[in-house]
């Protein structure tokens, strides 16, 4: 477990809970230290010390800031992209404790958002916002960057993510995300007149703020353009593939 990943479970769940989890967890850590690294940290620029309990790297994270393959697969693109004009951005980023914060707090607005189905939409908890990507509280055109790191494969409305995304982006600008790659694109489950229904069996994916794990409602795909209408927008890979898994960076642009 990365610090700060460790201060949010105190914060969350208490010191014991905290206690518990860690030394549950050390044996496994301890196990894969032939996977660590030390470098340099894209996301929070600073040396660090990569922690794993596998080889797979999804699992291998910054000790000081979380930041794993693909947050810095998107913090490149976004220094690469953008440099110096992120100052005159302003940025929503659909995650309420992101790895990018160093890099996106460079910007002149940056607003963090979770999402939470029993909530009231925009209610703020700890510097976030209570957000739906599919019916943001926000104005038109008020964004010139979205970013989301593994969060699309979970709408069960993938369009209306789309749509809404292109709403509250201004013309020219885009919404750069990561999703789990895959060969290619289908729809997992869906809501069916309110009832849910699998069309694959049901996969669950690790989030910090619901301890079950959150479904997977689609498997993403170098087709996603054929398969879900981007809603206007312009949807291309711009970073990628990069190491075992073959993580990419999409980008979808509104003209």
């Amino acid at each position: 477990m990365a610090v700060l990943k460790i201060f949010r479970h105190v914060q969350r769940f208490g010191l014991r809970s905290t206690i518990r989890k860690v030394f549950s967890e050390l044996p496994t850590y301890l196990a894969g230290i032939r996977y660590w690294q030390v470098r340099r940290c894209r996301c929070c620029e600073r040396l660090s010390i990569f922690v794993s309990n596998g080889p797979a790297a999804e699992f291998r994270s910054c000790l000081l800031c979380s930041g794993n393959e693909r947050y810095e697969l998107l913090a490149q693109e976004i220094k690469t992209r953008y440099g110096g004009r992120l100052q005159q951005m302003r940025v929503l980023e659909l995650d309420p404790h992101s790895p990018l914060a160093t890099v996106l707090s460079r910007s002149r607005a940056h607003v963090r958002t979770y999402f939470e189905a029993t909530e009231e939409r925009g209610k703020q908890r700890v510097g976030s916002l209570c957000q739906d990507i599919t019916a943001l509280t926000f104005p038109d055109e008020s964004f010139d960057l979205i970013v989301s790191s593994d969060v699309l494969e979970h709408v069960p409305a993938l369009d209306r993510a789309f749509s809404e995304s292109r709403r509250v982006l201004k013309p020219g600008k885009a919404h750069l995300f990561t999703v789990p790659p895959r060969p290619k694109t289908r729809k997992r489950a869906a809501f069916v007149a309110g009832e849910l229904i699998h069309f694959a069996p049901p996969e669950r994916h690790h989030d910090p703020l619901s301890p079950e794990g959150i479904l997977a409602f689609w498997d993403v795909g170098p087709d996603l353009a054929d398969v879900v209408d981007p809603g206007g927008l312009r949807l291309s890979v711009v970073r990628g593939p990069c190491g075992p898994d073959n993580r990419v960076v999409w980008m979808a642009e509104r003209p």
